[in-house]
């Protein structure tokens, strides 16, 4: 499984396009969506 992760934020996405969305998003605006990092790779340890 390829993982995307969010450049800005480093969340980590399975989706490409969402992983995208959550950068252009962060980098806009500084914060996080929730209606996007809903969707973040949850990591457990």
């Amino acid at each position: 499984m390829k993982i995307y992760q969010c450049k800005e934020c480093n969340f980590k996405y399975e989706n490409k396009e969402i992983a995208e969305k959550c950068e252009a998003w962060c980098r806009k605006h500084k914060s996080c969506n929730l209606e996007i990092i809903k969707f973040a790779i949850k990591e457990t340890n």
